[in-house]
């Protein structure tokens, strides 16, 4: 059984390239409203790479007949991508202290949000099959 097919590789491609799009070309009105639109591109870069990797392991462990695999690579997968992007937002939150962008974490939390949607709502679609 084949889950994680070329178009689900592309959706979360297309996504990448949507949201970076809108970013990019957005830059100088988000800068106007104080949002840091680097740290904005790195972690929707960052989450892009976490998510493949997480639909990937989430997806193999579903040949698996053992349920107790797929759920716990289901919580792994969930677990990861919420440490990285938190130690990315530590590390950046240490290293510019009193200049943090909260308007940028904030939105990073958001894409957050919208890969892991995503993510479910693929995986699932591709389990009732």
């Amino acid at each position: 059984m084949k889950i994680i097919t070329k178009t689900t590789y592309l959706l979360f491609s297309l996504i990448f390239l949507v949201i970076s799009s809108i970013l990019l070309l957005t830059s100088s009105w988000l800068t106007a409203l104080q949002l840091d639109v680097t740290i904005v591109l790195a972690a929707n870069l960052l989450l892009f790479l976490v998510t493949i990797f997480s639909a990937t392991l989430t997806a193999k462990s579903f040949a698996n007949p053992n349920l107790q695999a797929s759920i716990r690579a289901v919580m792994l997968s969930f677990m990861v991508k919420f440490f990285v992007l938190a130690i990315a937002a530590f590390v950046y939150i240490y290293v510019q202290r009193q200049s943090v962008n909260l308007r940028a974490l904030i939105s990073a939390a958001m894409l957050y949000l919208i890969y892991t949607g995503v993510e479910v709502r693929l995986l699932l679609k591709a389990l009732k099959k």
